[in-house]
């Protein structure tokens, strides 16, 4: 069995302020701290429910209230990436790996802060799954990488942190849990 994981990327709020964000939203959440101006939230309900409408539709929330672009990713047993690029809460264009696609390579690299990447951004999203992608979550990785982003919104979700498998390079005492509406280390 693959991978299976929901998690959102923001560009520009800082840690406290995404947490303040999903405490006046009672939302259950762990916040990365931000780094390169980009913190991944990692929502519980979201990951529970397992559908991309709620993921999108959080996603479209945060870009408009947060007033930044947001990047939702969700990965499904390895065999599908799909990607939604949020701005001022409206939608830019979606991704996916196993079917039709209408977020293009040079608004994710625009929103994002890496317009001379855009080649390197086109390729990972237009690559066949193999032999390069045999696991979603490797294409997911090479994306990341791709933007200069952290590694932390690959392969993990709400669940898995809360079962104690935390992103690469990130310290438990690093990572901010929103329960409802209190944060806590």
């Amino acid at each position: 069995m693959g991978n299976w994981y929901n998690n959102m990327t923001t560009l520009g709020p800082p840690q406290a302020e995404v947490a303040a964000w999903c405490a006046r939203h009672d939302r259950h959440v762990y916040v990365t701290p931000t780094r390169g101006r980009i913190t991944v939230v990692f929502d519980r309900d979201v990951d529970r429910a397992a559908d991309p409408g709620e993921l999108g539709d959080l996603a479209l929330l945060a870009s408009h209230e947060l007033g930044c672009p947001v990047l939702a990713a969700a990965v499904y047993d390895d065999d599908a990436l799909l990607l939604a690029l949020y701005e001022g809460g409206r939608q830019v264009g979606e991704y996916n790996s196993a079917g039709r696609s209408t977020l293009e390579a040079a608004a994710l690299c625009r929103a994002f802060d890496a317009r001379a990447r855009t080649p390197l951004v086109w390729l990972v999203l237009n690559s066949p799954r193999l032999p390069l992608f045999l696991f979603e979550s490797f294409r997911h990785r090479a994306l990341m990488r791709a933007l200069k982003q952290p590694l932390w919104a690959v392969a993990s979700g709400y669940a898995y942190i809360a079962r104690g498998e935390r992103p690469d390079d990130l310290e438990e005492s690093e990572l901010l849990r929103v329960d409802g509406g209190r944060a806590e280390r």
